[in-house]
């Protein structure tokens, strides 16, 4: 993670996702709208083309409820890149002991740990497919992300994980 990207999240509190993990993040958005569209091309052959072979195309209705939940978890999914603000001043030793405390109890594989950043990666369990966390320490402020893991496979819920990566490394700052 480059020095331009770290001052981006800190200043924006959104992560930063690569084109691929961007792809992964959201996939769930343009498998729902798969519905929609071929809707949309099924009103466009009988209606503007006259091309349509059957009688008249079936429910539009159902077929564009599909955008609603697509909105829906587009949102979602955005909304679970905000970096959670921990209010805490705390010295670089102490940060990264807690780091490796919650890593070491969390089972995390430690990808990145700089006194400004951490990446880590949980692995695959019966409760989650494995998460990515990233933590930016600030003067006065920890920022902290979990999401389920973009580099692994599409995934929209992490089962509660999210929140006790979080919770597990709140408890190690004390």
């Amino acid at each position: 993670m480059t020095k331009a990207q770290i001052e981006r999240m800190t200043e924006t509190k959104t992560l930063i996702l690569t084109r691929g993990q961007t792809f992964w993040h959201y996939s769930i958005v343009p498998f729902l709208l798969i519905a929609p569209i071929l809707t949309t091309i099924d009103v466009f052959k009988f209606y503007a083309t006259h091309t349509y072979n059957s009688t008249k195309p079936i429910d539009y209705i159902f077929g564009y409820f599909w955008i609603l939940p697509a909105l829906v978890f587009y949102l979602i999914q955005k909304h679970r890149l905000k970096f959670k603000t921990i209010n805490v001043t705390i010295a670089n030793n102490a940060f990264h002991q807690a780091v490796e405390k919650t890593a070491k109890e969390l089972e995390w594989d430690i990808k990145q740990m700089t006194n400004e950043v951490v990446v880590a990666k949980s692995g695959f369990s019966w409760r989650s497919w494995g998460e990515q966390i990233t933590i930016l320490h600030d003067n006065d402020k920890i920022l902290f992300n979990s999401i389920c893991d973009p580099d692994n496979r599409p995934s929209v819920a992490s089962f509660g994980m999210n929140k006790v990566n979080r919770v597990t490394f709140e408890k190690f700052l004390d």
